[in-house]
């Protein structure tokens, strides 16, 4: 209770302004350590060759996509583990961390194998040039080959994040970053007495970083794995949860890779150039990608709360310090791109191609806020649809085609792609917040306080507890509390996810809705997400709380699992015909026959994919209740049968004891 209110007043009370100054410096450290390892190979590749530099530049899509595999398994490994956190089932995560390294190792076998062969093909594709062909092929096969390091890291990094270990991933970023430091120059000039060995030294500095980042954190990291019947099932739902995060990041592979070929037809100087643009980009962004990553926690539970006011102005004040902050990189692009090009590269053609496209990019970085702020604004209160279809508008359906539109007027005119880009963006992210002030959830949060009077739980004499599960329309909780007055019992179940809301800080329609329509192929993803584990963690505590207070009736939320450990339980499921319950639901709700029917579908998958994300187990499999009772016999004959079931137990459990 104590780490639920600290939450509450944190992220729920606390200024903005200071949540964002608390939570941005680390993140904004471990972005400037990935940024090193994006810029540091291009700093000293471009002392030592041009054709290196312009290989830098071609085979980052390939980098961008490694890193999409193994940080997207990584995810999945993640939000597998933190569902079950959630939820208490603590061995059934360290299952997941446990696979976690022999899929790492099988996915980099699969993408070394793969790269090997494919990458002198995929040189060709992207140049003519003999001497950045034969840079590509060296770079790109030790990165590819040697990526073991990154994978391991990857998954094992995700691991210890799941079990809150912070500290460990970023040393072991910082160790990775300062061994590609050192070992860039002496590989690549042969200092010390070490071989000369080019492009092919930045490929082995930059391969050894990851080996040292990896190594730093394979003794936490590292889980036994689990036994070989059980790799289908968790591979399968890993892949499940990360494969979103693997499309949203490749999508970022295939759009850089789809400008390049365009940029390709005028020449490797504006394939550099572009290439150029993206390493000084790692350094302008860390502190938008830190304040995209700070709004989430707050957004997410101010939602979960019901604050809109708060969600609106968490997004007003990230907007406007993004938009203040690339203010700098605009200025910056647009009075010295020069000066910022010759930090890489003496070649004049580069710089004067780069001079025109950073004048170009630097002024999307304003729009580009919003750009990049809708989607996280939308993925934290709950719209991922809306947030992936943002994020794929802006990398494929804009970039490329529009990239390759205005390459058509001249090389000048393709630059003008990024403002284009980033405007169009900005200006659908408006349209779909817009949408969201409208939605029922928002619009009538004012009103909130004013519909329900506190809940409490009530006194209760010492007896059974009652638990039921039911089909939508199967008049279960109709039936709950006939049963629970008969007996002279409290009855549980909107007073129950009131509690909850009252217990953790959130809005009751929130709780309320945590089982309602939503697909099991998404639910653990759902359930991961730090506010609705929150709200699930506080359920669990109440239908405790209720169950040691004595004998009642608790409807739903799957109680039955919650209480597996409780003294005197029964579990009960009510279910019923289809037709029975479609004609329950027209009568109850009002609803047309269709409707009733998609009601009924909707509901009752969403309220098996929480009992299994739950309790892993089969929402109405027999086995897991002691009673299943059809209710068409009607709504009292249903309530007699269960009473009966109850003195029958109560008589035989009498005569034993006897």
């Amino acid at each position: 209770m104590e780490k639920t209110c600290s939450e509450s007043q944190f992220y729920g009370q606390e200024k903005i302004s200071r949540i964002l100054l608390k939570i941005a410096p680390p993140v904004m450290l471990a972005q400037l350590i990935q940024a090193l390892y994006n810029i540091v190979d291009s700093l000293f590749v471009g002392q030592y060759s041009e054709s290196g530099l312009t290989a830098l530049s071609i085979i980052y899509p390939i980098q961008l996509l490694m890193i999409a595999l193994a940080v997207g398994t990584g995810v999945g490994i993640n939000t597998a583990m933190a569902a079950r956190f959630g939820v208490g089932k603590r061995e059934k995560a360290y299952e997941f961390a446990g696979a976690g390294t022999p899929l790492a190792v099988i996915m980099w076998a699969v993408f070394a194998a793969v790269c090997w062969f494919f990458m002198p093909a995929y040189a060709r594709m992207s140049t003519s040039s003999a001497a950045v062909i034969a840079d590509v092929v060296v770079y790109g096969r030790i990165v590819c080959v040697f990526s073991f390091g990154l994978f391991l890291e990857s998954v094992w990094t995700k691991v210890l994040q799941a079990d809150g270990d912070m500290k460990t991933p970023m040393i072991a970023q910082i160790l990775g970053a300062l061994t590609n430091i050192i070992f860039d120059p002496l590989l690549i000039f042969g200092m010390f007495g070490l071989p000369e060995m080019g492009i092919a030294g930045a490929a082995a500095a930059t391969v050894a970083g990851q080996i040292v980042a990896a190594l730093a954190v394979m003794k936490k990291g590292y889980r036994k794995a689990p036994a070989r019947r059980q790799f289908p099932s968790l591979t399968g739902e890993i892949f499940r949860l990360g494969i979103p995060n693997i499309l949203m990041q490749s999508a970022y592979t295939f759009y850089i890779f789809g400008l390049n070929l365009i940029l390709s037809g005028f020449s490797d100087q504006a394939v550099t150039a572009l290439g150029l643009y993206y390493k000084w980009q790692t350094f302008f962004f860390i502190p938008l990608g830190a304040m995209q990553t700070c709004i989430v926690p707050v957004i997410s539970f101010n939602y979960a709360a019901r604050n809109i006011r708060r969600c609106r102005k968490t997004l007003t004040e990230a907007v406007l310090f993004g938009m203040a902050l690339m203010i700098v990189g605009t200025a910056c692009f647009e009075l010295i791109p020069g000066p910022l090009l010759r930090v890489f590269t003496s070649d004049p053609r580069v710089v004067e191609i780069g001079q025109t496209g950073f004048r170009f990019i630097g002024i999307s970085f304003i729009p580009m806020v919003t750009s990049l702020i809708f989607p996280v604004f939308f993925q934290a209160v709950g719209f991922g649809l809306k947030s992936s279809f943002l994020t794929l508008v802006r990398t494929v359906v804009l970039f490329v085609p529009l990239g390759y539109l205005f390459s058509r007027f001249g090389l000048t005119w393709f630059w003008l792609t990024y403002p284009v880009t980033e405007l169009l963006t900005t200006l659908l992210g408006v349209c779909f917040y817009r949408d969201f002030l409208g939605h029922p959830y928002v619009r009538n949060a004012p009103l909130l306080d004013q519909e329900h009077p506190a809940p409490v739980i009530r006194p209760s004499k010492p007896g059974v507890i009652i638990t039921i599960a039911r089909e939508h329309g199967s008049s279960g909780k109709q039936i709950g509390k006939l049963v629970a007055e008969r007996l002279g019992i409290p009855f549980y179940y909107k007073e129950m996810t009131a509690l909850a809301a009252q217990e953790s800080g959130l809005d009751r329609e929130f709780v309320s809705n945590l089982n309602k329509n939503a697909p099991r192929i998404l639910y653990n993803l759902y359930l991961s997400t730090k506010v609705v584990r929150l709200a699930v963690t506080a359920q669990h505590k109440i239908i405790e709380k209720i169950a040691g207070n004595g004998s009642c009736v608790i409807v739903g939320r799957a109680a039955d699992h919650v209480l597996k450990n409780h003294e005197n339980v029964i579990r009960i499921f009510i279910y019923a015909p289809k037709a029975y319950r479609i004609s329950r639901v027209r009568e109850v709700y009002g609803d047309t026959p269709a409707e009733a029917r998609a009601n009924l579908r909707r509901s009752d998958k969403a309220r098996a994919a929480y009992y299994h994300s739950i309790s892993g187990q089969r929402w109405g499999d027999r086995h897991h209740y002691d009673l299943m009772i059809d209710s068409s016999v009607g709504l009292r004959q249903t309530a007699d049968m269960i009473l009966h079931y109850l003195e029958q137990k109560k008589g035989a459990e009498t005569e034993k004891a006897g």
